[in-house]
């Protein structure tokens, strides 16, 4: 199990990917019950965002996680196109009626876009003070993008970089 330092919440280190869930209504049980075999085997940190589905993985998550949301980090995803500070605040609060929860654990910016990343900051700082997110990272960013996030005074509280990085997917190994 690792730690979230920011709020000392446990997660596991291997989690649930949402990406292709919610994309078939005829699936939509067998998905529900995956996720919580899930949670039940200890993978209790689940992956989404807004854009999965057109907001139907969020949905499928919220319904997921029915009673055992406290046994779950939760992080999802703000697009680039939402990014700007009012897009971010109301895309963030349209994931957390679709997750049906109060809180977000980590929320991200799903790759880089055309706003200002100080602007995307910002409604990410508004949300912490808020109580709707614990924490805020990045997704998809690579070396030069960070360097941009850090070079700001509030990019340094980004807690997290999600790469995509798997067997068939190992291109990050070159930066």
């Amino acid at each position: 199990m690792a730690s979230n330092t920011a709020k000392n919440k446990r997660f596991s280190l291997l989690g649930q990917g949402t990406w292709f869930l919610g994309d078939s209504e005829a699936n939509r049980q067998e998905e529900i019950r995956a996720l919580q075999t899930g949670i039940d085997l200890g993978m209790t940190l689940i992956d989404t965002a807004e854009m999965y589905g057109k907001g139907r993985a969020e949905e499928l998550v919220g319904e997921a996680l029915e009673g055992r949301r406290d046994k779950v980090f939760l992080l999802s995803k703000v697009l680039p196109s939402n990014a700007s500070r009012e897009g971010t605040k109301t895309a963030c609060e349209q994931s957390l009626r679709r997750l049906r929860t109060d809180v977000i654990d980590l929320y991200m910016l799903h790759w880089q876009g055309d706003y200002p990343f100080e602007e995307t900051i910002a409604a990410m700082t508004d949300l912490i003070r808020e109580g709707k997110i614990l924490s805020w990272g990045l997704s998809n960013m690579d070396v030069d993008g960070i360097a941009q996030i850090f070079a700001l005074v509030q990019g340094k509280t980004c807690a997290a970089n999600e790469i995509m990085y798997n067997l068939s997917r190992r291109g990050v190994e070159l930066d």
